[in-house]
C-alpha cells in the first residue's frame, strides 16, 4: 500500500516531467493518458485513510489470479469467487454503479419489448444488488413500475411510477415531466380508468408543447388518436376530423424524422379506412407504405401490427388463403422479434379463424403454444384466456352441452379489458345461444341494443353489418321476413361499396332462405350458383354449409320433389331421379360442412331431408338404412348432450 501511496505522489513529478535528455515529456497533460492520470491524482488524494486501505485490499483480491497462469479451473477457487460473491458478506466495492446502471437500463429495454414481468430469480439478483451498492439508481424504481404494471397491481405500479419520475425530475430539471404523464395515461386505460387516461394524455399534450418536445408530442397525439377510435364514449369529441389528425401527423413525422412514426401513421391511416369502409386501393397503398417504412430501417417490432392489418385486409375481401398466410408467415418468421402482445393477438386471430372451419382442436393447439408467452403479463393473458373461453364456448354451443354453455357464458361476461373485435364474437356467440335455446326475444332485444349501440359509437362498419344481420336472423324466426329482407338488402348495399365480400355473402345465403321461404326456388338456385365460388374462397365452414343447404331446398321446392312420395309412391322417370340424386349431392356436402363444425341441430335437419330424399326415390335401400340410423344416434346424442351435458373445462 505504501508503494501504491508513492506511485500516485510520484505522478506529478515523473509522469509530466520534463526528459533532461531528449527534452520530452513522458505523458503529455492534456492527452487521454494524461487526463486519466491527472484524474487518478486529484482522486486519490480526496480519498480518506480507510477508503485507501479499502482500495488497496480490492486491488489485491483481483491481482490474486495474476501471479500464476490464469485458467478456466482456477476461476472456480474459492479465492476467485469471493471476487464475484452476492453473499453479504462480499465487499460493497464489488459493483461498479455505471454497470449496474446498463444492466438495469437493459432490463427496462428487454420488459418493455418482450411485455413481460421479471422472473423471481431475476428479482432476487437485483435486490442483492442493490444491498451492495453505494447507492440506489433510479431505474430500479422503472424496473418495478414495469414488474407491477404487468403483473396486474396497479397501486403499487401508480407508486413506483411517481418515485422513479420525482427522482429523474430531481436531478434532470423537469424535463421528464411528460414522459410520466405519458406513462400514467398508458397505465391508467391499461386498468380502464378511462377518463383519468384521458386527463393524463391531454396534459402530456401540453407538456410536450411548453416543452417543444417533438418525440412525445407525435406519439401522444398517436396515441390519442387510436384511444379515441378504441373507446368512443370515454372520450371527448376531438377537435379535429380523423383524416385532418392523420395528416398532421404524417407532417409533424416527416419533419422530425421519425420514421417509426410516419410507419404508425400510414397504418392507422389504413386501419380506419379498413373500419370506415374505404377504398380497397387506398388501404393496400397505405400499408405498402408502412411496410415500406420498416423494411427501410429495419424495424422488426412493427412487423406484427402490420401483418395484423393486412390479415384483416385480405379476409374482409373475402381471400381468407390471404389472411392465413400473413398471420402463420408471421407467427413461423417474426413471432421472437415482436412485442409479445402483438405475438398473442395474431395467434388468438389464427385459432380464432381456425374455428370457422371446425378444427378446434387444432386452434386450442395454437393457444396451448403460446401460453406460456401470455402469460408473461396479466393484460395479454386476460386475451388469451378470453379467446380460449370463446373458443370452447362456440363448440358448446354446437355439441350443444347445455350445462358448459351457461357456465363459459358467465365467464365471458366476466372477462374484463376485452378488444372490440372479441366483443363482437362474444356478441354474436351470446346471440347464437338464446336463439338455439328458444329464447328469440332476448335474442331480439340484444341484437338491438349492440346494433344501436354500434351505430352511435361509430364502430367498425363491419361489426355494425354483422350486428344488422344477427337482427336480421332472428326477424326472420319470428315471422316478420319483409323485415329481415329490407335490412339485409341494405347489408349488401354498405358492404358493396366498402368490398366486404364475407358480409355480403351471408347477406345472400340469408335471402335464399326467404326466397325458399316463400317458394323462389329458381332465383335462389340462380344467386347461388354465382356466389358459392366467393363463398369457398371465405374459408367459413358455416356460410358455406348454409349455401349448400339451401341450393339442395331449392332444387327440392323447384319441382315439389318431395311431394312425388305422397302416400307412400316412389319417384318415376330418369329426370326426376336425376333431379333427386343431384339435391343428395348437395345435401351431403351440407352435412359435410356442418360435420366439421359438429353442429348436431344442423346435422339433424340434413339427415331428416337426406331419409325423406332416399325414401322417394326407392332404390337406395342401404344410404336410407344407413341415414336413419344417424338421425336416431344424432338425436340420442342431441338429448344426452342437453340433459347430461358436464363441464369439460377448469
Amino acid at each position: 500500500m505504501d508503494d501504491l501511496c508513492s506511485l500516485i505522489n510520484e505522478i506529478d513529478s515523473d509522469f509530466f516531467k520534463v526528459s533532461s535528455d531528449s527534452g520530452n515529456i513522458a505523458v503529455n497533460s492534456t492527452s487521454v493518458v494524461g487526463h486519466f492520470l491527472r484524474r487518478c491524482y486529484v482522486e486519490f488524494k480526496a480519498m480518506e485513510f480507510d477508503e485507501r486501505v479499502d482500495l488497496w485490499r480490492a486491488f489485491a483480491t483481483f491481482r490474486y489470479n495474476t501471479y500464476n497462469e490464469i485458467t478456466i479451473a482456477s476461476l472456480h477457487l474459492p479465492e476467485s469467487r469471493s471476487i464475484f460473491s452476492l453473499e453479504p458478506d462480499s465487499r460493497k466495492d464489488s459493483f461498479a454503479m455505471e454497470d449496474v446502471t446498463k444492466m438495469f437500463e437493459f432490463q427496462i429495454e428487454y420488459m418493455q419489448k418482450q411485455g413481460c414481468s421479471l422472473p423471481i430469480s431475476m428479482i432476487e439478483i437485483l435486490d442483492k444488488i442493490l444491498a451492495h451498492s453505494f447507492r440506489t439508481p433510479s431505474s430500479i424504481y422503472y424496473i418495478r413500475f414495469l414488474h407491477s404494471w404487468r403483473c396486474g397491481d396497479y397501486q403499487e405500479a401508480f407508486e413506483n411510477l411517481h418515485r422513479y419520475f420525482d427522482y429523474t425530475m430531481h436531478h434532470n430539471d423537469k424535463i421528464f415531466y411528460q414522459y410520466a404523464l405519458l406513462n400514467l395515461a398508458i397505465l391508467q386505460a391499461d386498468f380502464n380508468c378511462f377518463a383519468e387516461a384521458v386527463w393524463a394524455i391531454q396534459e402530456t399534450i401540453k407538456t410536450a408543447r411548453e416543452n417543444k418536445d417533438n418525440i412525445c408530442l407525435n406519439f401522444s397525439l398517436s396515441w390519442l388518436y387510436h384511444f379515441q377510435k378504441s373507446h368512443p364514449r370515454e372520450c371527448p369529441p376531438p377537435a379535429s376530423s380523423d383524416d385532418t389528425t392523420v395528416q398532421f401527423l404524417k407532417v409533424k413525422a416527416k419533419e422530425t424524422g421519425m420514421v417509426n412514426l410516419q410507419s404508425v401513421v400510414y397504418l392507422s391511416e389504413a386501419k380506419s379506412m379498413i373500419m370506415s369502409g374505404g377504398n380497397a386501393t387506398l388501404i393496400f397503398e397505405s400499408i405498402m407504405k408502412s411496410a415500406y417504412m420498416n423494411a427501410s430501417i429495419n424495424l422488426l417490432e412493427s412487423v406484427g401490427a402490420q401483418f395484423l392489418v393486412q390479415a384483416t385486409f385480405w379476409s374482409r375481401l373475402g381471400i381468407s388463403i390471404l389472411g392465413k398466410f400473413y398471420t402463420d408467415g408471421f407467427l413461423d418468421l417474426f413471432q421472437d422479434s415482436s412485442f409479445v402482445e402483438d405475438v398473442v393477438k395474431i395467434a388468438c386471430r389464427s385459432a380464432y379463424t381456425l374455428v370457422n372451419c371446425g378444427r378446434y382442436d387444432h386452434a386450442l393447439k395454437i393457444l396451448t403454444d403460446i401460453e406460456s408467452t401470455a402469460s408473461r403479463s396479466l393484460r395479454i393473458h386476460q386475451i388469451w384466456v378470453t379467446y380460449k373461453t370463446l373458443i370452447l364456448f362456440k363448440r358448446a354451443i354446437r355439441n350443444e352441452r347445455m350445462n358448459e354453455v351457461e357456465a363459459l357464458s358467465k365467464r365471458l361476461n366476466s372477462m374484463p379489458g376485452v378488444t372490440e373485435d372479441c366483443h363482437l364474437d362474444i356478441n354474436v356467440a351470446q346471440i347464437e345461444h338464446y336463439t338455439r335455446s328458444g329464447n328469440t326475444e332476448l335474442a331480439l332485444t340484444l341484437s338491438a341494443q349492440y346494433l344501436d349501440s354500434a351505430v352511435a359509437d361509430d364502430l367498425d362498419l363491419y361489426n355494425q353489418l354483422a350486428y344488422m344481420m344477427q337482427y336480421s336472423r332472428i326477424m326472420l324466426l319470428v315471422g316478420r321476413p319483409l323485415r329481415g329482407y329490407t335490412l339485409l338488402m341494405r347489408c349488401i348495399s354498405i358492404a358493396e361499396k366498402s368490398s366486404l365480400v364475407p358480409a355480403i355473402m351471408e347477406a345472400l345465403c340469408m335471402i335464399c332462405e326467404i326466397f325458399n321461404a316463400i317458394k323462389n326456388h329458381q332465383q335462389v338456385l340462380a344467386i347461388l350458383d354465382a356466389t358459392i365460388p366467393y363463398i369457398v374462397e371465405c374459408e367459413n365452414a358455416e356460410l358455406l354449409g348454409k349455401a349448400y343447404y339451401e341450393t339442395a331446398k331449392a332444387i327440392i321446392g323447384a319441382s315439389d320433389l318431395l311431394q312425388v312420395g305422397v302416400g307412400g309412391g316412389k319417384a318415376d322417370g330418369a329426370e326426376v331421379k336425376g333431379r333427386i340424386v343431384h339435391a343428395i349431392r348437395y345435401a351431403k356436402l351440407a352435412y359435410a360442412e356442418y360435420e366439421k363444425l359438429e353442429d348436431i341441430s344442423r346435422m339433424l335437419d340434413i339427415s331428416s331431408m337426406l331419409a325423406r330424399l332416399y325414401n322417394v326415390v326407392g332404390d337406395h335401400s342401404d344410404d336410407r338404412d344407413r341415414t336413419a340410423l344417424q338421425y336416431l344416434s344424432l338425436r340420442q346424442m342431441r338429448r344426452d348432450a342437453r340433459r347430461f351435458g358436464m363441464l369439460t373445462v377448469a
